[in-house]
C-alpha cells in the first residue's frame, strides 16, 4: 500500500518522465531543423557556386578568376572554413593554400538528404560536381566545401545549452519548487493528520490548504467529542450515578492497589461494609424518590466526616464500603467508625419529611480477616449482619467464630434445600383441648425435620434460618397445602372433622404471590374454609402496614379463622385486638409457667378478660399437668395444649391418640 509520500513522488516522476519525453522529442527536432537548415545552406552554396563557375568558365585555366568569389563565399558563410576546385587529381582553386588534394572522404550533393546532426559533425566536407564542356567536350569539376567544425559545434553547443536552460533547468526548477510546496501544505499535514489519526498525540496547527484544515478542523473537532465521551464513559463506569461516589468497579480498583500497597509495606488497613436500618421502611412508606434523596444526603454527610484520602463507595441500594488505612490506633478507628454511625444516625429532613434512620457495620482487617477483596467484602458483610441481629446502629469487628457461624448456616440452607426436595419434612399435629368437655376441638400443625443422618430435627433449629435465608416461602407454601391435603384426607376417610391450624411465618406476607396463592388453595381445597385456622406472631401486627391489614381482611373473608400466637410475649398491645381481624388469642407457654405466682396469674387471667370482653377464644399453650387444666378452668379459659394431653404426634400416632383417649368426643361429621 502506497503512503502519501512516495504517492506524490510517483506522481511528480511520472510527470517529469513525460515533461522530459516531450522535451526530448522537441529538442532531437530542432537539432534536426538546425541540421537541415545547414544542409540546405550548404546545398545553396554548392548549387550556386557549381552553376556560376559552369556557367562563365571559358578555359580550365579561367577557373582561377574564380578565387576572389570563393572568398566571398567563404567570408559571407562563418560554417564554411574553406573551398575549393578540383580536376582530377589537384586542386585547382582553393581558399586554403594547405589544401592540395581532393579529399577522400566527402558527401555529394545528391546525399544530403535525411542526414542527421551527429552525420553533419562527423561528415565536415561536401562536394557537387561542375560540368562544362571544352570545344564541345563533357569535362567537370569537383567542388568542395569544407564546414568549420568549432563554429558548427559552437552554433550547436549555444542552441543546445539555451534549450537546456529554458527547458530543461528551468522545469527542474519549477517542479522542486512544487516539491517542496506539496510537502510542505500536502504530504506533511497528511501525514500529521495521519498521526494524529493514529496516536492523538499532538494536535496539528492550523493548515493553509482550506479542504486540509475542514478535514484537520473536523477531526480535531470528533477527537474532542470522543476525548469528552470516554472521560463521562470513564466516569461513569466508576462513579455511582445517585451518590457521586465511587461505585464497585472503582472500589475494586482502588482496593487493588491499597492492597499491593500494604503487601509492600506490610501495614494493615480497616474495611467498613455500611447497611442503613430498616431503609425499605422508607422507600415503601414515603416513596423511592425520598429514599433516593436521602442516600444524597447520607453519601454527603460520609464526604464531610471522612477524610479526603479515605476511600467511600456505594455498593448497593443502601449498602456503603469505607476503607480507612491511616489511623494510628484502634481507639482512633473505633473514634471514625463511632462518629459516622452518629452522623449517619441523626434526623434528616428530606422534602419536609424528618427522616430517623441509623447504620450497622461490620469491620474487617487487611490482612488478617482476609487477603483479596473477595474476602474481605464476604467477610465485613458477615459482621455487618452480626451486628443487625445485635440490635442494629452498631458496628461489629469480624471473627472466626462469625465465620464458622456462616459455614454452618451455608450447611443448614443447602441441607434444608435437600430436605424439601427429598420430602424430609414432616408435620405432626398438636391437639387443642376444650377445657370444659376435654374433647379434641382441633390440631396445631407443626412442621418437623428427619433428617436420614441427624434424626429428628426441632423447629427452632431451622425455621430461624429458613426465614433468615429465604426458604421459609417454599417451606411455608408446602406446609399450608400439607396441611390441607392431610385434613382432606382424614374428612375423607371419615376419622376426623376437626379445624387445622397452620403457622404462617411473617416472611411469607412478604411474599407478593403469597394471595394468590393462598386463594388458589382455598379454592381448590375439598374443605370449608372455616376448617382452617392461620396463626400469626405479633411481628406482623408491629409493623401495622396497610398490607398486612388488607391481607388478613381478605384471609378472613374467605372464612379463615386467625389467631395470635404467643400473646403478651412480645410488644402486645390492645390496638392489634382493635384494628386487626382476630379470632383467638394464645397464651403462651411462658405465663404458664408462672400461673402459680401471683404475678403470672395477674397475666393469664387479664388475657381472657380481654378475650371474653372482646368476644374472641383463647388458648392456652405449654399446659404440662393437672393443676394447671384445673386453674384455666376456674377461670374460664377455653382451651388448651401441651404435653399433659400430648405433644406433637405424626400423622399415624395422632390418629391412635384420637381412637385411644377416652377424653376425646369426635366432632361428628357433617
Amino acid at each position: 500500500m502506497l503512503s502519501i509520500h512516495r504517492f506524490v513522488i510517483a506522481a511528480l516522476v511520472f510527470i517529469i518522465l513525460v515533461f522530459y519525453s516531450v522535451f526530448a522529442y522537441y529538442y532531437l527536432n530542432d537539432q534536426q531543423q538546425k541540421t537541415n537548415l545547414i544542409i540546405e545552406n550548404i546545398r545553396h552554396d554548392l548549387s550556386e557556386t557549381a552553376y556560376i563557375i559552369s556557367t562563365e568558365m571559358r578555359t580550365i585555366e579561367s577557373v582561377k578568376s574564380f578565387k576572389s568569389f570563393l572568398h566571398r563565399k567563404v567570408a559571407n558563410n562563418p560554417l564554411i572554413r574553406a573551398m575549393a576546385v578540383s580536376y582530377g587529381n589537384h586542386i585547382l582553386l582553393s581558399t586554403d593554400t594547405s589544401l592540395s588534394k581532393p579529399p577522400p572522404d566527402k558527401i555529394t550533393l545528391s546525399n544530403l538528404q535525411n542526414i542527421s546532426a551527429q552525420q553533419l559533425m562527423n561528415s565536415q566536407i561536401f562536394e557537387t560536381k561542375i560540368r562544362f564542356f571544352i570545344q564541345d567536350q563533357p569535362a567537370q569539376f569537383e567542388l568542395f566545401i569544407y564546414l568549420d567544425k568549432n563554429h558548427v559545434s559552437n552554433y550547436f553547443a549555444e542552441n543546445q545549452l539555451n534549450f537546456l536552460l529554458v527547458f530543461g533547468l528551468t522545469p527542474l526548477l519549477v517542479f522542486l519548487l512544487l516539491w517542496l510546496a506539496l510537502r510542505k501544505y500536502i504530504t506533511h499535514p497528511l501525514e500529521h493528520l495521519r498521526q494524529y489519526a493514529y496516536y492523538q498525540s499532538e494536535t496539528p496547527q492550523h493548515f493553509k490548504i482550506r479542504e486540509l484544515e475542514y478535514v484537520r478542523s473536523s477531526m480535531v473537532q470528533t477527537f474532542d467529542r470522543l476525548e469528552h465521551e470516554r472521560d463521562e464513559l470513564y466516569r461513569l463506569a466508576r462513579t455511582d450515578n445517585l451518590s457521586g461516589l465511587a461505585n464497585r468497579n472503582q472500589l475494586n480498583e482502588r482496593l487493588g492497589w491499597l492492597i499491593d500497597e500494604a503487601s509492600r509495606n506490610k501495614t494493615e488497613f480497616a474495611l467498613l461494609f455500611v447497611d442503613l436500618d430498616n431503609f425499605k421502611t422508607v422507600n415503601d412508606t414515603l416513596g423511592h424518590d425520598i429514599g433516593d434523596e436521602l442516600l444524597k444526603n447520607i453519601s454527603g454527610i460520609l464526604q464531610e466526616v471522612l477524610r479526603k484520602y479515605d476511600i467511600i463507595a456505594r455498593v448497593g441500594g443502601d449498602e456503603f464500603v469505607i476503607v480507612l488505612s491511616h489511623y494510628k490506633s484502634m481507639v482512633e478507628l473505633s473514634h471514625i467508625i463511632q462518629r459516622v454511625l452518629e452522623h449517619i444516625t441523626s434526623v434528616h429532613l428530606v422534602e419536609s419529611h424528618p427522616i430517623k434512620i441509623s447504620a450497622s457495620a461490620g469491620v474487617v482487617f487487611y490482612p488478617k480477616d482476609g487477603v483479596d477483596i473477595t474476602s474481605l467484602m464476604k467477610n465485613a458483610d458477615i459482621a455487618m449482619y452480626e451486628a443487625k441481629s445485635a440490635g442494629k446502629n452498631q458496628f461489629k469487628f469480624f471473627t472466626e467464630a462469625l465465620q464458622q457461624q456462616v459455614i454452618q448456616d451455608i450447611e443448614l440452607e443447602q441441607n434444608m434445600r435437600r430436605a424439601l426436595k427429598n420430602g424430609e419434612f414432616r408435620l405432626y399435629y398438636q391437639p387443642k383441648i376444650s377445657t370444659r368437655t376435654g374433647e379434641v376441638i382441633g390440631a396445631e400443625a407443626l412442621v418437623r425435620w428427619i433428617d436420614p443422618h441427624k434424626g429428628l430435627i426441632p423447629p427452632d433449629e431451622f425455621i430461624p434460618a429458613a426465614e433468615k435465608n429465604g426458604l421459609m416461602v417454599d417451606l411455608g407454601d408446602w406446609i399450608l397445602q400439607e396441611a390441607v391435603r392431610q385434613q382432606t384426607a382424614w374428612k375423607e376417610a371419615g376419622i376426623i372433622d376437626l379445624k387445622i391450624s397452620v403457622n404462617l411465618s411473617p416472611v411469607q406476607f412478604l411474599d407478593t404471590h403469597f394471595e394468590n396463592k393462598f386463594q388458589s388453595l382455598i379454592s381448590s381445597a375439598r374443605i370449608k374454609p372455616n376448617k382452617l385456622d392461620i396463626e400469626m406472631t405479633e411481628s406482623v401486627f408491629m409493623e401495622d402496614s396497610p398490607q398486612n391489614l388488607r391481607l388478613l381482611n381478605k384471609i378472613r373473608n374467605y372464612g379463615v379463622s386467625i389467631s395470635l400466637d404467643d400473646f403478651g410475649k412480645g410488644y402486645s398491645s390492645l390496638a392489634y385486638l382493635k384494628r386487626f381481624p382476630i379470632n383467638t388469642l394464645k397464651i403462651d407457654k411462658s405465663f404458664m409457667d408462672d400461673y402459680d405466682t401471683d404475678s403470672g396469674a395477674i397475666f393469664i387471667e387479664t388475657i381472657v378478660k380481654i378475650a371474653k370482653t372482646l368476644d374472641l377464644s383463647v388458648v392456652a399453650e405449654g399446659v404440662e399437668n393437672q393443676a394447671q387444666l384445673e386453674y384455666l378452668q376456674s377461670i374460664g379459659c377455653e382451651a388448651y395444649q401441651g404435653f399433659y394431653c400430648a405433644p406433637p404426634l405424626p400423622v399415624e400416632s395422632f390418629e391412635h391418640f384420637l381412637q385411644q383417649n377416652t377424653c376425646c368426643v369426635l366432632t361428628p361429621l357433617q
